[in-house]
């Protein structure tokens, strides 16, 4: 499926390294920049919590993932 095809988990590790380079090891400043490359946002307070917790437990690469199969991310509103 497209969710967990090849391409796209691979474009959420590469998201997760560019993640890595822009903000360091800090999980938020992670979440904020991944929030402004893919939303052009910052995250709620209740998004950026939610989303290091999801990073901590699963890794940033699979938030990644969630990032880029979300509905922001793939329909323009």
């Amino acid at each position: 499926n497209l969710f967990n095809s090849r391409f796209m988990l691979q474009q959420s590790e590469r998201l997760a390294a560019r993640l890595r380079s822009d903000a360091g090891e800090v999980p938020a400043r992670q979440v904020d920049r991944a929030w402004q490359l893919a939303f052009n946002r910052l995250p709620s307070a209740k998004e950026s919590r939610d989303a290091v917790q999801f990073a901590a437990e699963h890794g940033l690469p699979a938030l990644c993932r969630a990032v880029l199969n979300s509905n922001e991310f793939l329909f323009i509103p």
